[in-house]
């Protein structure tokens, strides 16, 4: 059987839902954290995956106007739903993990360890999504995984200016 097979603009679709709920997810921990720095960290954070959603809606804005975004799925609203869904059970789940995770960190190396995790989840999501886009979109999955890695490069280059790990 062959594999489903994405378009850009719906790899782009859940690409920004999942950068939405991490940008919610930054957000929350950023209120409930004790400290200022770390505050400041997950509040910076929130400002990366803004910045991440508004590059990803360009990069749709450009698809769209390419006359190639038909979908994997006939019908489109359900494949919306899909999408959705799928995004929301690889990554950045659940609304109130933000919450729950900052009450949880017993540190400000705690909190840049967990943030390195939830975006390395992200790039996994990609690399997988990488294996079912159609050949034509792969320089937006591409695109996608290049932010991805850079924001784990500035994560880690902050875990060893802060901790020298």
């Amino acid at each position: 059987m062959d594999p489903v097979h994405f378009t850009g603009k719906e790899v782009l679709d859940m690409a920004v839902r999942i950068e939405e709920n991490g940008m919610r997810f930054y957000t929350d921990a950023s209120k409930a954290a004790k400290s200022q720095q770390l505050k400041d960290l997950f509040s910076a954070l929130a400002e990366e995956e803004a910045s991440h959603i508004k590059t990803f809606l360009e990069l749709k804005k450009a698809l769209v106007g390419s006359g190639d975004s038909t979908g994997f799925d006939p019908y489109i609203e359900d494949a919306q739903q899909y999408l959705k869904s799928m995004a929301d059970t690889e990554v950045f789940t659940n609304p109130e993990a933000g919450k729950d995770a900052a009450r949880s960190l017993k540190s400000e190396e705690e909190a840049v360890i967990l943030a390195i995790g939830m975006e390395k989840d992200s790039l996994l999501f990609y690399y997988e999504l990488e294996r079912m886009i159609r050949e034509s979109d792969r320089k937006v999955i591409e695109a996608l995984i290049d932010q991805e890695k850079e924001h784990v490069r500035k994560l880690t280059n902050l875990q060893k200016l802060l901790f020298g790990k």
